[in-house]
C-alpha cells in the first residue's frame, strides 16, 4: 500500500495508506487535498515537517532523498525497518529511560511551623456572596 499525506480543513497533514489512488470521491470526505504517493513513511514525514513553502521539495522523491540525507531523520529511518514487535519493545524502553531519566521536580522546602505560631488565626465559618441568585 502506497503512503500518502492527507491535507485536513485545520491544514494539518495527517498520513495515511491506501491501496487506491486516492480520489475526491473516495477520500474528499476526510481531505482537502492529498499528497504523494511516497516510498516511505520517512519521506512522507519529511514532507509533512519540512515541505511546505520548501523550493528544494517538488516531488515525493525530493523528500525521501533529503530525508534519507539528513541526521535528523537517523531515528525515523531505523524504526522503519523494525518489526512491530521491536518498535513496541523500543518505544516501551524509550518511555522508561524517559521517566527514570527526566528531572525530578524538586521538594518544596519544609515550613518552620515554629515561625508560624501565633500569626495565623481561624476566623471559623465565612459566608461567600458571589452576587448571583440561584433560585
Amino acid at each position: 500500500m502506497a503512503i500518502y499525506l492527507g491535507k485536513r480543513k485545520q491544514g494539518d497533514l495527517v498520513q495515511f495508506r491506501s491501496s487506491t489512488i486516492p480520489t475526491k470521491e473516495s477520500h474528499g470526505h476526510l481531505y482537502t487535498a492529498v499528497i504523494g504517493p511516497f516510498k516511505s513513511k520517512v519521506g512522507a514525514s519529511y514532507f509533512a515537517r519540512y515541505g511546505r513553502n520548501n523550493p528544494h521539495i517538488r516531488t515525493a522523491d525530493d523528500a525521501e532523498r533529503l530525508a534519507r540525507a539528513d541526521p535528523l531523520m537517523e531515528q525515523a529511518i531505523v524504526e522503519e525497518s523494525m518489526t512491530d514487535e521491536e518498535l513496541a519493545i523500543a518505544l516501551e524502553c524509550d518511555a522508561q529511560d524517559q521517566h527514570e531519566y527526566s528531572p525530578k521536580p524538586p521538594k518544596p522546602l519544609p515550613v518552620n511551623p515554629i515561625a508560624w505560631q501565633g500569626t495565623i488565626t481561624t476566623q471559623g465559618e465565612i459566608s461567600c456572596l458571589t452576587g448571583l441568585k440561584t433560585n
